[in-house]
């Protein structure tokens, strides 16, 4: 009787933890992205209600960081080379869904994912971008577009990507409507991990700038 018990007590504990980890993603996700003139490495963290992304270029050396909390709605945008921080005010409501989704069969492996591509175009931007999406077990995409779809971070391509469960984009393109390159996004890591929530607090000695 004790084993049995102990048998279904290791059961339930062992998949409360596997839905925490599904449900309630906490790490880093790494992505390159590559432009016409540069190419930067961003790295995104997630925990609970906060998300930090920081922008490098290819010195390494941090070119500014978005700091944003999804309970409160508030998005700072922490710029290195002047020490400041600011309010990035955002409007929900901007979010454009004149868009055309054509999904197709072809896909291509990416980080050993099977990924299936997604054509989106923008009808108000004339646009158009390749999403090569595969399914995941974390749950951490939604967070990421409702707080910074329309903050102007260096991965606004990956974050304006129709939401869908359990769906993400492992690879984007963004071109124009002459089909010429703007930008190649590539995640490169995902990895769970425990954070700080140091990491999602302000710098000291930066002083914040207030727009009128």
């Amino acid at each position: 009787m004790r084993q049995l018990i102990f048998i279904i007590l290791f059961t339930l504990f062992y998949s409360s933890e596997t839905y925490s980890n599904i449900g309630d993603f906490q790490g880093k996700i790494k992505i390159l992205k590559e432009g016409i003139y540069d190419t930067l490495t961003v790295e995104i963290f997630i925990k609970d209600n906060f998300i930090r992304v920081d922008e490098y270029k290819k010195d390494k050396k941090p070119v500014r960081s978005f700091i944003a909390n999804t309970s409160s709605g508030n998005i700072y945008l922490v710029s290195y080379q002047h020490k400041m921080y600011s309010l990035v005010k955002v409007n929900p409501s901007s979010s454009n869904n004149d868009v055309e989704i054509i999904k197709s069969e072809n896909f291509i492996e990416v980080n050993g994912k099977k990924c299936y591509q997604w054509r989106v175009k923008d009808k108000a931007s004339q646009t158009v971008t390749t999403y090569w999406v595969a399914k995941i077990e974390y749950n951490f995409e939604p967070k990421l577009f409702r707080i910074l779809a329309n903050a102007g971070s260096a991965i606004d391509e990956f974050v304006k990507m129709p939401q869908t469960p359990n769906i993400i984009p492992l690879k984007v393109v963004d071109r124009t409507r002459f089909r010429k390159l703007r930008s190649n996004l590539q995640i490169i890591e995902i990895s769970s991990m425990k954070l700080s929530e140091s990491l999602f607090k302000i710098p000291n000695g930066f002083s914040e700038l207030i727009s009128g």
